[in-house]
């Protein structure tokens, strides 16, 4: 029974830590707005764990609860979005990133801004 236990053991260990390594992650995911006069700039740029990692984001602009736009892109290991939009001064947007990693949705990411 000892013998057993000492061969399950590490057995498990060994199965826990590869389970962990399967789980897709991706290195520090942010959107940035960015305001230069009247244009806002939406990006976002990532790359995931592994260079076999197939990716895909949505950015979408809002200004309030109104759909301004939106941008996407898909590839194996990163993603890159970097576009231009047409906004108004003095109003407030929300830019929105959705995305999946190996077809797994990951948490939205959000950042807000106003036009000056």
């Amino acid at each position: 029974m000892k013998r057993v236990l000492a061969l399950a053991v590490p057995l498990l260990l060994l199965l826990t830590l590869s389970a962990q390594a399967l789980e897709p992650r991706a290195v520090k995911v942010e959107p940035v707005l960015d305001f230069n006069g009247t244009t806002a700039t939406c990006s976002v740029s990532f790359k995931a764990d592994s260079a076999t990692d197939k990716v895909a984001a949505t950015l979408t602009l809002y200004q309030g609860s109104t759909y301004v736009d939106s941008w996407s892109d898909s590839g194996t290991w990163r993603v890159s979005i970097s576009e231009n939009c047409e906004v108004e001064s003095g109003k407030s947007y929300r830019l929105v990133l959705t995305y999946t990693i190996n077809g797994a949705a990951q948490p939205a990411k959000a950042v807000t801004g106003t036009c000056p």
